[in-house]
């Protein structure tokens, strides 16, 4: 079966599936130069569609260096390639869809979130907190005790690239439900 894994950067959400035996086609202009928003057809039938298009431009952290007009159409473009290539993957047979992006203004464009968590929810260090948009079986949480300090930042200049990547504790909890 194949995962199709929209701005999946590190594939730390997909990893669960590869490990478990999916093959995973990862959407990322940074790791093969394919952006979602160009994409003319997706190869293929998948069984299911992650998407986790990039964040900062509606982050809270920004409120101090907002982003101009330009910035948020072009964030908000990517958003919705990743919907509408969901959307035409779900209609091909595909099982699920979801789409992440941390807690912030983009619930203003696409409204509430089917499952917000924050990390330390499902086993990992860190206390950001994020949404969930699409159709999903929304993981149990199993809170564990924070032993770490968070690792959300709320000044932009200050975010660091691990902040980005998904956690694995969520991604694992997240193909137990949506195999």
């Amino acid at each position: 079966m194949w995962i199709l894994d929209l701005c999946g950067g590190s594939g730390a959400w997909s990893q669960p599936y590869r490990d478990a035996g999916y093959c995973v086609e990862i959407v990322d202009p940074v790791v093969d130069g394919r952006d979602a928003r160009l994409l003319q057809r997706v190869p293929g039938r998948f069984h299911g569609v992650l998407a986790a298009p990039v964040c900062t431009v509606f982050s809270y952290a920004r409120n101090r260096y907002p982003p101009t007009d330009v910035e948020v159409l072009a964030a908000l473009s990517l958003v919705d390639a990743c919907i509408r290539i969901a959307w035409v993957q779900r209609q091909g047979g595909a099982q699920w869809w979801a789409l992440e992006n941390p807690r912030n203004k983009l619930r203003r464009y696409l409204g509430p979130a089917r499952l917000e968590f924050y990390q330390w929810e499902y086993g990992d260090a860190g206390h950001k907190p994020t949404c969930i948009w699409g159709d999903f079986v929304p993981p149990p949480k199993h809170p564990q005790p924070r032993t770490k300090p968070s690792t959300f930042k709320t000044q932009y200049e200050n975010a660091r690239t691990e902040d980005a990547v998904t956690p694995a504790g969520f991604a694992r909890a997240f193909f137990s439900v949506n195999p």
